[in-house]
C-alpha cells in the first residue's frame, strides 16, 4: 500500500505548477497524494489571476487530510495572503513530519499579490517549521533583502534566510546565474553544497512548474527518508528531465510546462 504525501497550494488551470505538478511529482514517486487548495489561478495568453479561497474551506480541507494516518511528508507552496499563512501554520505546528516550504511570492505575469506582507508572515510563521525551504532568485531576494548575482550572492542569502529557522535552504539560481551551468545552492546551515547542471537550451523553454515539481519531488524524496543532499540531487534530475521533455500548450504561449512524467518514459524507452 502506498504512503500518503499532502500538498498544500494553489490550483493552476493549465496544470503547469500548483497541486496538479505535485500531484503528478507524487505519483511518479509512488505515492497517493492528498492535497489542501489554498487560491484558484487561471492563466491565459493575456491574464493570470489568483482567486484565494475561503479560510473557512482552507480550515475544512485541513482538518479533513490530516485526520488520515500515514501521512509522511507535507509540501507547501502558493499562500497568497498573510491569513492563510497563519491558519496553514497553525496546523503543520501540530505535526511532526518533514515539510518542504516552496515560498512562492513572485509572479511574472501579475503584480496581485502582496509581497512584502507574504515574505513577513512567512518569516516569523512558516519558515521555522520548514524542513527545506526552495526561494527562487526573486523570492531569495526578497526574503534576505539583498540582490544575487552571482553564486556567492546565492550563498549570503541562504545563510541570511537560515536565521528565520528553516533546517535546510535551497536557493534556485537555475539558469539565471552567467555561464553554461545551471546553479543552485544549498545550505545545510553547516556547509554549501553547489548542484551544476548543463542548462538546456531550446526554442521553447518547458519551465513552467519547475519549481513547485522541484520542491514536490524533495518532499517525496524526504518521504523515503533520503538525506537532504541526495534528496536534492534526485529532485534536480527530476526536474531536468521533465523540462528536456516538456509539454507544449500552444502558439500563443512562449513558454510550456514541465512534464512529470518523463523521466518514467525514458527508463521504460530504455528497458
Amino acid at each position: 500500500m502506498p504512503h500518503k504525501i499532502l500538498t498544500i497550494a494553489g490550483s493552476d488551470s493549465l496544470a503547469g505548477g500548483g497541486i496538479q505538478a505535485d500531484l503528478a511529482t507524487f505519483a511518479n514517486y509512488e505515492y497517493f497524494g492528498l492535497s489542501v487548495i489554498t487560491a484558484i489561478v487561471t492563466i491565459t495568453p493575456t491574464d493570470f489571476k489568483i482567486y484565494p479561497v475561503d479560510l473557512k474551506i482552507i480550515e475544512a480541507q485541513l482538518k479533513s487530510a490530516l485526520a488520515l494516518d500515514d501521512i509522511v511528508a507535507v509540501k507547501v507552496g502558493l499562500l497568497p495572503t498573510p491569513e492563510i499563512i497563519t491558519l496553514v501554520t497553525s496546523y503543520l505546528s501540530q505535526i511532526n513530519v518533514p515539510i518542504v516550504v516552496d515560498p512562492v511570492m513572485v509572479f511574472k505575469e501579475t503584480d496581485q499579490v502582496n509581497v512584502k506582507n507574504i515574505a513577513d508572515t512567512l518569516k516569523t510563521q512558516l519558515l521555522p517549521l520548514a524542513t527545506i525551504v526552495t526561494p527562487n532568485l526573486n523570492e531569495a531576494q526578497i526574503l534576505a533583502n539583498q540582490r544575487i548575482e552571482s553564486v556567492n550572492d546565492m550563498k549570503h542569502a541562504a545563510a541570511a534566510i537560515a536565521h528565520y529557522g528553516c533546517k535546510n535552504i535551497v536557493v534556485k539560481g537555475g539558469s539565471k546565474i552567467p555561464g553554461n551551468q545551471a546553479i543552485d545552492i544549498l545550505f545545510d546551515r553547516k556547509e554549501f553544497y553547489i548542484y551544476q547542471q548543463d542548462k538546456i537550451h531550446t526554442s521553447e523553454l518547458y519551465h513552467n512548474g519547475a519549481g513547485c515539481t522541484l520542491s514536490a519531488s524533495l518532499a517525496a524524496n524526504l518521504g523515503h527518508s533520503f538525506n537532504v543532499a541526495h534528496a536534492l540531487k534526485d529532485a534536480k534530475d527530476f526536474v531536468w528531465q521533465g523540462i528536456q521533455n516538456g509539454v507544449t500548450l500552444n502558439s500563443k504561449f512562449s513558454d510550456g510546462n514541465v512534464w512529470q512524467g518523463a523521466r518514467r518514459k525514458n527508463y521504460e524507452t530504455k528497458i
